[in-house]
């Protein structure tokens, strides 16, 4: 069983000195694993960053932390990374591994451990300004897109609450939906031609085991909709997204935030179960009793 945590459960398994040797053998003795993604290590960066000096020690006690439990646990791709895994499941007739390699795992603990001494160079400067920028990017393109398209968003507007889930669940493969997801397959190939991006998107749309695909096309749909019936989106918004599309090849998403479940669900298949950490537990015991 793989359970991904959110950034804020890591807050927390270091703020309550939870030992990582304990719990990831209990975990392993039930056949559980604690799943890492790119976006935890880059919002845990961002102390660095934004805090100043206290934001450095703030940085230095969670990659601390994190080092405890970097030994044993797993880390998945980016997400585009994904999109290209199942793109080679489909062509060759194989599972989809969502999983960094053990060379690419290993070149991120040596990242982890540079971080733990307070080692915040340009290069990781970099990785945490890049992706800054991608949030408020994309938050405002999409607003713009929408005001060029009054017929798109009149026709999101028309779509209920109600509806939302089974809208958003139909395995109906719409032209809207071929061309988002043909979007995303151009931005990981750009050498694509717009013919080859469609045929892909195609394909992965009537693919059983493409959850990644089918979940891009899901999040994006929310994500417009939720803009043409509110007229913005929180500026936090497509960071949450991201960490629940990361969960979407495991078996758990984890988070102590309770907003997450209005969409976590909308998002994922019924193969991944959304669990909210109410803090009445000690968070060790609650992510122990995941498995």
């Amino acid at each position: 069983m793989n359970v991904y945590l959110d950034t804020n459960l890591w807050n927390e398994l270091c703020d309550q000195s939870v030992d990582a040797e304990h719990l990831l053998a209990s975990l392993a003795s039930k056949n559980g694993n604690l799943v890492l993604s790119y976006q935890v290590v880059y919002e845990l960066a961002r102390c660095f960053r934004e805090l100043g000096n206290s934001g450095s020690e703030r940085g230095r006690i969670l990659f601390s932390c994190l080092r405890e439990f970097r030994r044993n646990i797993r880390c998945v791709t980016e997400i585009l990374e994904v999109l290209s895994a199942e793109m080679w499941a489909l062509r060759l007739g194989k599972s989809v591994d969502p999983f960094l390699s053990p060379q690419g795992y290993s070149a991120l603990k040596s990242n982890i451990g540079a971080l733990a001494n307070g080692g915040f160079d340009e290069r990781a400067r970099a990785f945490v300004e890049e992706r800054a920028a991608l949030a408020p990017r994309v938050r405002s393109g999409q607003a713009d897109q929408l005001e060029r398209r009054p017929d798109v968003k009149q026709r999101l507007k028309g779509i209920s609450t109600q509806r939302l889930g089974q809208w958003l669940q139909a395995e109906t493969i719409t032209d809207l939906r071929v061309a988002l997801l043909a979007d995303h397959i151009r931005r990981q190939f750009a050498e694509a031609s717009p013919l080859e991006a469609r045929e892909w998107a195609l394909g992965l749309l009537a693919s059983p085991s493409s959850h990644l695909s089918k979940a891009l096309v899901r999040a994006d749909l929310y994500y417009n909709w939720r803009c043409a019936n509110r007229g913005s989106n929180p500026k936090d918004l497509f960071d949450d997204m991201y960490h629940v599309l990361n969960a979407i090849h495991c078996d758990v998403y984890a988070t102590k935030e309770p907003g997450h479940a209005r969409y976590a669900g909308l998002l994922l298949t019924t193969n991944t179960r959304v669990a909210i950490c109410d803090g009445r537990t000690p968070v060790g015991e609650w992510i122990d009793a995941l498995a």
